[in-house]
C-alpha cells in the first residue's frame, strides 16, 4: 500500500447561544499522520540529507601544539571532502515537540589532505611530511 496522509478540514458552526467573546463560527484542522506516511516523508528527508551532503568541502582544520623537547608542531587538514554516506537503518518517532528521526549503522566516507611540520631548538631544520588519507567514520 502507497503511504498516505490524511488530512480532515473540519468546520463547525457554533451554537448561538454562546457567549459573545465566541465567535459564531470557528474552524479547525485536524491532521491524521499514519506510520506509512511518516515513513515515507522520513525515507525523503534521510535522502535529501545524504545528496546535500555528499561532496561536502569542510573547511580546513589547523592545530599548533607545543611538545616538550620536540617543540612547537603545526598540523593542517585540507581539501576534507565526504564522498560517500551509508544510512542501512533509521527510524521516526513523533514527540511532543516534533518529530525526531534516529539512524543507526551510519558509515560516512572522508577523504583529506594532511601536513605537519615541527622544529626543535635540538635541530635547527625545520622537519616536515605530507599526504593524502581516506577515512571511514562508523556509528
Amino acid at each position: 500500500m502507497a503511504p498516505f496522509l490524511v488530512l480532515l478540514l473540519i468546520v463547525s458552526s457554533l451554537n448561538h447561544g454562546y457567549a459573545q467573546f465566541h465567535p459564531k463560527n470557528e474552524a479547525f484542522i485536524s491532521l491524521s499522520i499514519s506510520q506509512n506516511g511518516l515513513d515515507f516523508v522520513k525515507e525523503l528527508l534521510v535522502n535529501k540529507a545524504i545528496s546535500s551532503l555528499i561532496s561536502l568541502q569542510l573547511p580546513n582544520i589547523e592545530k599548533t601544539a607545543k611538545i616538550p623537547i620536540v617543540g612547537n608542531v603545526y598540523m593542517v587538514l585540507s581539501n576534507i571532502t565526504i564522498y560517500h554516506i551509508d544510512v542501512p537503518s533509521s527510524h521516526v518517532k513523533p514527540g511532543e515537540t516534533g518529530i525526531s528521526i534516529t539512524a543507526s549503522g551510519v558509515t560516512c566516507n572522508l577523504s583529506m589532505n594532511w601536513y605537519y611540520s615541527y622544529s626543535t631548538w635540538l635541530v635547527p631544520v625545520e622537519i616536515s611530511d605530507k599526504g593524502r588519507a581516506e577515512v571511514e567514520v562508523r556509528n
